[in-house]
């Protein structure tokens, strides 16, 4: 089985996944729900902490959770109802329902998906995974399983679309655990099909960049801790936690899936040869991309040398893309999530019109008493975090997550002296924490982009729950590397 077609068909998957059908009978019913609750909150009396515009916009922002939770419309159709109804129903001028927009965030956002349209149409991870595991003898299984883990960090910055990502790497995982013997849903299928899917769909809070819910809960910071918690800032704050999880997951799919007696006499009898493409030297485009993406990733490094902003560093870089021909107008078009942009424009905007009318702070008085349970240090606050994180999961998709949380939590995270990056960092961790496979669409698409033969749902739960308690470990770790660097008190 050819690696290149295993991965087109699995990309293609996700463009057909993407696609939504006719909404289900079921539809009427949660969207009359979502319009009671709401009209029940609308007619609430104003209190002391909350003007009758705040209990408005609570209103209209409990009928869109609903919306999001039971997955009724899309994301970024339930963000424009919700547009819409501040403005109409004159809870906020437009200027400030519509301030999200004007935010340089925004730009970084649109950049940077840009930019990963450009890498995916061009094929450079698929290229660089078959070139790089042809060089290896097949009976390196422990050495593919880490490169599979350890090249999904490399790539995550360069592709902020887990789905994509992941459908490159399980078709060659698959390939490799084909070439060396292993039987469908062996350890050491499984093993290697868990090191890639892991390694490229769900390590992406270690990047401001590494998926499109880490971008839109950084726009959520406010402008002060944005400014500070740029690409390399985030970088260096997510490391240690990453590089624990990393460490502990891997050796928890050796230690838990280890290989029979046959499948070492199989892998040493088998003289396979990896299955590759004839990909050919690199095209005059992908030479062109891989100096822009080099010349972004060094821009954005280095901003405290240059002093020019993450988001001017990838607007150039798009520029670079587009300027060239190498990201194209079709591309353009047709590549990048545009509703995802609105999506991330409008949840600027709800912060905006939260702070506006000072719903946050009313917020945090509310979750307060319930916090303070767990506000003996930052260790039990933060350990907390996850795990209220984690059970939203089981309701909550990750993008809402990323809006959800973000919105209850920082603010009382930093009135106990905790960098609003690092809560961040945290919901993102615990965000890619899960069990079940409906809660996670890079892991549905993992399953099926190999018709599931590489490995079971039980085989994967094991490594999931080891995850969860690696991410929990992670963070109580690394508390107190932020407060040497200055991001905990």
């Amino acid at each position: 089985m050819w690696i290149g077609e295993q991965s087109m068909e699995a990309f293609g998957a996700i463009r057909g996944s993407a696609s939504r059908t006719l909404p289900s009978l079921k539809t009427p019913f949660r969207v009359l729900l979502a319009c009671a609750v709401g009209w029940i909150i609308w007619n609430l009396p104003p209190t002391a902490s909350l003007s009758t515009d705040a209990l408005h916009f609570l209103a209209t922002l409990a009928a869109g959770v609903i919306l999001w939770v039971s997955n009724t419309f899309d994301e970024y159709i339930v963000a424009l109802m919700l547009l819409a109804s501040w403005v109409l129903l004159n809870i906020v001028p437009a200027n400030v329902a519509l301030d999200g927009f004007s935010h340089q965030s925004w730009f970084f956002v649109v950049a940077a998906l840009g930019m990963g349209a450009a890498v995916a149409q061009l094929g450079l991870l698929r290229r660089l995974a078959t070139q790089i595991w042809a060089r290896i003898p097949t009976t390196a299984y422990k050495t593919h399983s880490f490169l599979l883990f350890a090249s999904g960090l490399l790539i995550t910055p360069l592709l902020p679309m887990g789905k994509a990502r992941v459908a490159v790497a399980l078709p060659v995982s698959q390939a490799v655990a084909q070439a060396t013997g292993f039987p469908n849903h062996s350890n050491g299928s499984a093993a290697l099909a868990l090191s890639a899917m892991i390694g490229f769909s769900h390590m992406s809070f270690m990047f401001l960049t590494g998926a499109e819910f880490c971008l839109l809960a950084w726009n959520l910071l406010p402008e002060p801790a944005k400014s500070e918690f740029g690409w390399s800032a985030w970088f260096i704050a997510a490391l240690p936690a990453a590089i624990f999880v990393f460490l502990f997951v891997f050796f928890s799919i050796h230690l838990l899936f280890p290989l029979s007696q046959k499948d070492r006499l199989d892998m040493k009898n088998r003289a396979g040869e990896f299955p590759v493409d004839n990909l050919g030297p690199l095209s005059e485009a992908e030479w062109i991309a891989l100096a822009v993406l080099l010349a972004t990733f060094t821009g954005w490094i280095t901003v405290p040398l240059h002093g020019i902003r993450e988001t001017w560093v990838a607007v150039l870089g798009l520029l670079a893309f587009l300027a060239t021909g190498v990201l194209d107008k079709k591309t353009f078009k047709n590549g990048v999530d545009w509703g995802l942009a609105l999506f991330f424009g409008i949840v600027n905007s709800m912060a905006v019109v939260s702070r506006h009318l000072e719903v946050d702070r009313w917020l945090v008085t509310l979750i307060g008493p319930v916090l303070s349970t767990v506000t003996s240090g930052p260790c039990t606050f933060l350990i907390a975090v996850v795990t209220i994180v984690f059970c939203a999961r089981f309701f909550l998709r990750k993008a809402a997550t990323a809006v959800i949380s973000p919105l209850l939590i920082m603010p009382y995270g930093q009135a106990i002296g905790i960098h609003p990056g690092v809560v961040l960092v945290t919901i993102l961790a615990a965000s890619e924490c899960f069990l079940l496979a409906y809660q996670d669409g890079p892991y549905q698409i993992a399953y099926s982009s190999t018709n599931g033969r590489a490995f079971t749902h039980r085989q994967a739960r094991k490594i999931l729950a080891i995850k969860f308690v690696g991410t929990i470990l992670a963070i109580a770790l690394s508390i107190p590397y932020w407060r040497f660097i200055g991001l905990v008190q």
